[in-house]
């Protein structure tokens, strides 16, 4: 996020009550006992423990669906969430007898449970275990069995799903591919008396599919205690994530943003450490990166996300943290980053991808080598002057901005890569000066057609930097109707090569069976948004030089970025090691083109 704007803290009590009953459910199960500033000492434990019984919430559960135990445990502790006191643990054997590893998690309501979503149809055994200091129960033991559904399950890296398909782009676990277009509303279910399925319902008219969320803002798991859980703000992540997997929709789920991992001795401005972060009852928050017992504590916390909510294919993607430059890391950014990172990869049995950010306008290389999925965000870049938030945009050249960034990303790594937040100030109350949508219009269709797994996604708040309009999902619309056209998992594409007259810019991808091309019309370059929306004139017919595709003939398809409708298609053949001449015809602004092999 713009590390120079101010957060207004908004009460969060009366969403409590809509997501999530404030009265809570009857259980015989004691809440937390309030945190203790220093680690318990742990009472000697002689007893080995057994599991009396456990509860399914169905013997048949669709694939990829979520199946979900109950446990009732016999077991000596002091605390549950502390796995070196306690750990409940599952194995499950699927049909062709591989195996799972799955962790259990402590509910402060309803005790010890397990979810798990299967990726086999078939029958399935499972393997039930709770650990103490004293040892290992026996094993409880039984049968489920998994039929086909209608899930495509989570995403990853397409190659992860099979190493014919590319390393850049994701795809779900029925091979389905999954292009991300959404934008970083980190805040927006909290907005005034905003709820999940108001924001769910947004995100579908517009036709995304992902969104940004920063939970522990407003809804810290460890909001007063870092050994004792808040069950409320649990119940309402819970809520959350079962209705985005409804929706088919889903989360960058943030571990921790910023301004919980900063006090006032950083430079930025005070952040949340001390009124919203339990670890601050530990430690330091500088020390917090690098304390062992804070980091025993922490796997604690990162163990518990995923075993209550890894099965979710909701989750798109973990992000351990958001602008670790924001956060008291300092000299230990890259230790730390490496080490969480890790733990997510090394303990997460559905391997969700990982992706993590430093602030605007830089990269970052040592985090870039360890992450599943690139990321940069820009802000200042996007301005006529840098050093002043509220100068103007640059509307038409935002466009090279954002697919010189991706290139650099494509060029680093083998890997997805996305613009993980991006934008300039919405001026919504002076339309003179609001650079939305064309700034957001430029940045989708650069990022795509210089090889971006997602599109940028452009930051929200609740002040200067407003909401998404009308005009902007409708943009959405359109750039989601074109994606569809695509399948750039398996086309494995590169970058292309285009050489272009020098009032136009373009950008293109293709591979062994199709690609794309994006052109911009740049003659009015450096103007106010007043003359670029009044001064536009058609582009005369003209053609550009590709080097790059395999050759053959292809079927090359014009589409009308702002209508949103494809025009009457041509063919044209490209020779081996010769640049391949495309016709194009008039256009207004810019245009993008499918390419098809025949």
């Amino acid at each position: 996020m713009p590390n120079f704007m101010t957060f207004r803290v908004l009460s969060y009590l009366f969403l409590l009550c809509t997501l999530v009953s404030c009265g809570g459910s009857s259980s015989s199960t004691p809440e937390s006992a309030a945190p203790s500033e220093t680690p318990p000492v742990m009472t000697p434990v002689t007893n080995v423990p057994s599991i009396i019984s456990t509860q399914v919430n169905t013997q048949t559960v669709g694939l990829y669906e979520k199946i979900e135990w109950s446990i009732d445990a016999n077991a000596e502790y002091d605390n549950p969430f502390d796995q070196r006191d306690v750990s409940l643990n599952a194995q499950f054997v699927a049909p062709d007898n591989s195996t799972v590893a799955i962790n259990g998690y402590w509910d402060t309501r309803q005790g010890w449970k397990i979810r798990f979503a299967p990726a086999q149809v078939g029958e399935w055994k499972f393997l039930f275990t709770v650990t103490n200091t004293a040892g290992v129960s026996e094993a409880s033991t039984g049968l489920f069995t998994v039929t086909m559904s209608d899930k495509k399950g989570w995403i990853q890296p397409a190659s992860q799903i099979s190493p014919d398909y590319s390393a850049r782009y994701f795809m779900h676990q029925d091979e389905t591919e999954f292009y991300g277009i959404g934008h970083g509303d980190v805040f927006a279910i909290f907005r005034d008396t905003d709820t999940a399925a108001k924001l769910l319902m947004r995100l579908q008219t517009a036709k995304e599919n992902y969104f940004v969320w920063w939970p522990q803002f407003y809804f810290s798991i460890v909001q007063n205690s870092y050994q004792h859980y808040n069950q409320r703000n649990i119940d309402l992540i819970d809520s959350v994530i079962e209705q985005t997997a409804q929706a088919d929709i889903k989360i960058i789920f943030t571990i921790w943003d910023h301004s919980q991992l900063r006090d006032s001795t950083h430079a930025w401005d005070d952040g949340r450490w001390n009124n919203n972060n339990g670890f601050n009852q530990l430690t330091s928050a500088s020390d917090f990166f690098t304390n062992e017992e804070s980091w025993q504590w922490q796997k604690n916390l990162y163990r518990y996300v995923i075993a209550r909510w890894g099965h979710s294919s909701a989750i798109g993607m973990w992000q351990p943290v958001s602008e670790i430059d924001g956060t008291n890391a300092f000299e230990n950014t890259n230790a730390w980053h490496q080490k969480t990172n890790a733990y997510f990869a090394e303990n997460d049995p559905y391997r969700h991808p990982i992706t993590s950010s430093m602030a605007g306008d830089k990269s970052w290389q040592e985090g870039h080598e360890v992450m599943d999925v690139l990321q940069v965000h820009i802000y200042r870049d996007l301005l006529t002057d840098k050093d002043n938030t509220r100068s103007d945009a640059k509307i038409i050249e935002s466009a090279a901005i954002i697919a010189n960034y991706t290139t650099n990303m494509w060029n680093s790594q083998n890997k997805p890569n996305w613009i993980g937040e991006f934008g300039v100030i919405n001026n919504l109350a002076e339309q003179t000066r609001s650079a939305y949508p064309e700034v957001f219009h430029n940045a989708l269709w650069a990022g795509l057609s210089s090889g971006a797994a997602m599109t940028p996604s452009e930051w929200n708040d609740f002040s200067d930097w407003g909401q998404v309009t009308s005009s902007m999902e409708a943009t959405l619309q359109v750039f989601s109707r074109f994606v569809d056209s695509l399948s750039l998992a398996k086309w494995s594409p590169e970058q292309l090569t285009i050489t272009h007259p020098n009032n136009l810019k373009s950008w293109g991808i293709s591979g062994k069976d199709g690609g794309m091309i994006w052109i911009q019309d740049i003659r009015l370059i450096g103007q106010t948004i007043t003359d670029i929306r009044t001064q536009v004139t058609p582009y005369d017919d003209t053609s550009i030089e590709v080097l790059g595709l395999i050759a053959g003939n292809y079927q090359v398809t014009p589409y009308d970025t702002r209508l949103g409708v494809f025009l009457p298609p041509s063919i044209i053949r490209c020779e081996e090691n010769s640049p391949c001449i495309i016709a194009i015809s008039s256009f207004n602004q810019d245009i993008a083109l499918t390419l098809a092999r025949l």
